[in-house]
């Protein structure tokens, strides 16, 4: 049975993140990306089942906004529950700090974390064309928002 906990990402659990985020993602964000989130002062948090890392998410909030930047959840656990779990903790950290919306960007052909944010209440709100790396070229990027 999985015990989780949601706690503000350490520097020590990056060499963690950085391995689910290379085996979850095509184009995957690289050390420097999460150093430079971390040190931004954005909004880092972990998802783990006793000391082992799950999942994680980094938002900028700026204003009365935020935009969700990266969420992933180790593929073997996918479609669990979890992201669910992580977006619902933004959510929470997002009313506490007066947010009125929140941005994100995916894959058109990541119809699985479409569902999710779709069950969570984002809406489509426009196309970026051509916005992500795939192994054929470019895939468009939908962006998507919930007002808070």
């Amino acid at each position: 049975m999985l015990k989780n906990k949601i706690s503000m990402f350490t520097e020590e659990d990056l060499v963690d993140v950085v391995k689910i985020e290379k085996r979850c993602h095509l184009t995957p964000w690289t050390n420097k990306n999460f150093i430079d989130s971390y040190g931004a002062n954005n909004l880092f948090k972990v998802l783990k089942n006793e000391n082992d890392i799950i999942g994680y998410y980094i938002a900028l909030f700026s204003f009365d906004e935020c935009e969700l930047l990266n969420i992933t959840i180790k593929s073997e656990l996918q479609q669990k529950g979890l992201g669910e779990l992580m977006l619902n903790d933004l959510l929470s950290e997002c009313r506490k700090a007066n947010i009125a919306n929140i941005f994100l960007e995916v894959r058109k052909s990541n119809l699985v974390a479409i569902k999710l944010y779709k069950k969570i209440g984002f809406n489509d709100i426009g196309v970026r064309n051509n916005y992500y790396q795939n192994k054929d070229g470019k895939e468009d990027a939908i962006l998507m928002g919930l007002a808070t």
